[in-house]
């Protein structure tokens, strides 16, 4: 069976980092997956993924160490079981807003007992080692599940949410909550007082908490506060930041 070495790491203690790839291009996945972080997130929420493309490029990380995750665009079972069918060795769920959604999440994650998700997936005889049978054996082991708070509401029920057998890091999703504080009227301050009760509840539960990370500075700020998970840049944020560099140093030639 295939180890999850994301997953390995963060249960060592150690910090775990990856890009996010929001462009629908299996060849792109690929050339990631052989650069050395410990996991690529692949976006099906936000990204141009169609499901023939993710398919494609989880097919590419067969060969690599690097653990493909995929955020879904859903809660919904069927996506998450065929996602892990797929090939994706962990999931991330965005929007989890309370306890009861996020065993809802977790069911699908886990074959039985522990969870519900269905046998079947033409790939995961690649994965098992010696074939499907040990796969399903092992494969709970090998889950990486992360849960994403992204609202005032989630975050007050988060010592609940990381209570939840199966979860191994709650990821704080800073644009989105701040659109939520700002929506409630509140201000930066109050956002950054539910970042740390998101990382105050992990730590507590003896679980990661996670953010995602758009520059360096705020996630050498973030690592030192005793985050442990890492979404750290993303395709569409570096081309668009070496296009412009490129074109401003060639504009006066």
């Amino acid at each position: 069976m295939r180890k999850n070495t994301a997953l390995a790491s963060l249960k060592a203690g150690k910090v775990i980092v990856g890009p996010a790839i929001y462009y629908g291009s299996p060849d792109l996945a690929e050339t990631v997956a052989h650069m050395g972080f410990d996991f690529v997130w692949l976006d099906w929420q936000h990204g141009q993924f169609t499901e023939h493309t993710l398919n494609d490029a989880l097919g590419r990380f067969l060969a690599v160490d690097s653990t493909p995750l995929v955020r879904v665009k859903s809660h919904e079972p069927g996506t998450i079981n065929r996602v892990l069918d797929m090939g994706a060795m962990g999931l991330v769920a965005p929007m989890v807003d309370n306890a009861e959604q996020a065993r809802a999440v977790t069911r699908p994650v886990y074959y039985p007992p522990l969870g519900t998700r269905s046998g079947g997936g033409v790939r995961l005889a690649l994965i098992g080692g010696s074939g499907t049978p040990e796969y399903y054996a092992k494969a709970n082991d090998e889950m990486l599940l992360v849960l994403m708070v992204e609202t005032e509401q989630a975050i007050g029920q988060v010592e609940s949410i990381v209570k939840v057998p199966g979860v191994h890091v709650v990821l704080v999703g800073p644009g989105d909550l701040m659109i939520d504080v700002k929506a409630h009227g509140h201000d930066e301050a109050h956002h950054e007082q539910l970042v740390q009760k998101v990382l105050q509840s992990c730590q507590r539960a003896g679980i990661a908490a996670g953010y995602v990370c758009p520059t360096l500075e705020s996630a050498e700020k973030r690592r030192a506060e005793g985050f442990r998970f890492f979404c750290y840049m993303s395709d569409t944020a570096i081309l668009a930041s070496g296009l412009r560099e490129a074109r401003a140093q060639s504009k006066g030639w």
